[in-house]
């Protein structure tokens, strides 16, 4: 039986900060369509919210079966 190898302290931070750089990415789009989607487009608040939640249930759906 082998000897489960785990990564260091500074590895998953480094991991970790590059996770983060994409989630601050995906907060400034979404808030960008709210605002737009809102204030030019003229859709209620609760269906932009609606919308924006539906494609990230379908998105962590299909990464299931798309990630390899």
């Amino acid at each position: 039986m082998e000897e489960k190898k785990y990564l260091k302290w500074y590895n998953k931070i480094g991991y970790g900060s590059g996770d983060i750089a994409g989630n601050v990415v995906y907060a400034f789009l979404t808030s960008f369509m709210m605002v737009y989607l809102t204030d030019s487009v003229g859709l209620a608040a609760g269906v932009v919210g609606t919308l924006i939640a539906v494609s990230k249930l379908f998105d962590g759906f299909t990464d299931i079966f798309l990630e390899q």
